[in-house]
């Protein structure tokens, strides 16, 4: 049981906040692939923590992802650990702040997070991005939560053959005295469990006629 608990805690903490530098960056390291998911990571200059590389395929359409992405008050049902998402702000109709809080288990505090997201498409070739950063929005501080003042991710989706190609790059620090070996122990399982949730998600009929960004299939 102890062995099991301190498992289920490095995927939690390796899922949401893999850190690195730009400084210096190595080779991406094959780490797995499941379910037609693929999982990378590359060391960091600093502290040996790792920076996450996602690959897959997705049998949908653009507005569809897109529109998944838009629907902030249902991330719990697909990010690991997710228990609290809202969109805080519109700042114009391509760019958007919103929260998120990450349930971690005792004894380490809760995590939560301010998100600057931007989402874009090349009308020729018609490539969405959706990059994201920690920002710096003041809002009150819940009770037993750190605030994730470092965070860096980037989304490119590509139609290819008849279906999208989707590539994840994500880093972060999650504040706190949380040990590396934790951090890095299990640095497969978590993103492959959320991808899996997303494809899920992306089923469901509420996205099908959705495009809150105009994206073009």
């Amino acid at each position: 049981m102890k062995h099991h608990s301190i498992k289920s805690l490095g995927i939690i903490i390796f899922l949401i906040f893999s850190f690195s530098t730009y400084a210096q960056e190595t080779k991406w390291v094959f780490v797995k692939e499941k379910e037609g998911i693929k999982v990378f990571y590359r060391k960091s200059a600093f502290k040996e923590l790792n920076e996450v590389m996602i690959q897959t395929t997705f049998n949908t359409k653009l507005s569809i992802i897109v529109a998944a992405f838009n629907d902030f008050d249902a991330y719990p049902n697909w990010v690991y650990k997710s228990v609290k998402s809202y969109l805080i702000k519109t700042i114009n109709q391509n760019e958007i702040e919103y929260y998120n809080k990450f349930d971690f288990p005792f004894p380490l505090d809760d995590r939560e997070i301010v998100i600057h997201n931007k989402i874009e498409q090349n009308p020729q070739n018609k490539v969405v991005t959706s990059i994201s950063y920690a920002s710096t929005t003041n809002i009150p501080l819940e009770n037993n939560t750190v605030r994730i003042k470092e965070f860096n991710s980037k989304w490119t989706f590509i139609p290819q053959n008849g279906v999208i190609y989707g590539e994840y790059i994500f880093k972060s620090n999650p504040g706190g005295n949380i040990p590396i070996w934790l951090v890095n122990l299990t640095l497969d399982e978590a993103p492959i469990q959320t991808i899996k949730n997303f494809k899920k998600q992306l089923m469901l009929t509420k996205y099908k006629t959705a495009n809150p960004f105009n994206i073009i299939n």
